[in-house]
């Protein structure tokens, strides 16, 4: 059996409680080199099962782990991010952790 492929992000406060709440169910990063390196694999979109999110860098930080349902490109305007670029959208799927 294989292990799962965790994709993990560092949010800060607001977006983190927004997303432990249940009222955002889609993280976004814009599509950037960097972002592009660690999302895409050889042209396709990396294979992760999981996205564990951290809430900020501190010291034994809170953490929580959702299913990914899908990740796509979408335009970023109609995002959290309202930038008129393309965008990694992350859809969450359940919490598992």
């Amino acid at each position: 059996m294989t292990e799962p492929i965790v994709l993990k992000l560092v949010l800060t406060d607001h977006w983190f409680e927004e997303i432990k709440s249940g009222r955002k169910t889609h993280e976004y990063r814009i599509e950037t080199p960097y972002w592009r390196k660690r999302i895409v694999q050889n042209g396709f979109f990396h294979s992760f099962d999981y996205v564990q999110f951290q809430k900020a860098y501190r010291k034994n930080p809170e953490r929580m782990t959702f299913k990914i349902k899908q990740i796509s490109i979408i335009n970023g305007l109609n995002t959290d991010l309202h930038i008129d670029t393309d965008v990694f959208d992350i859809e969450l799927g359940e919490r598992v952790a």
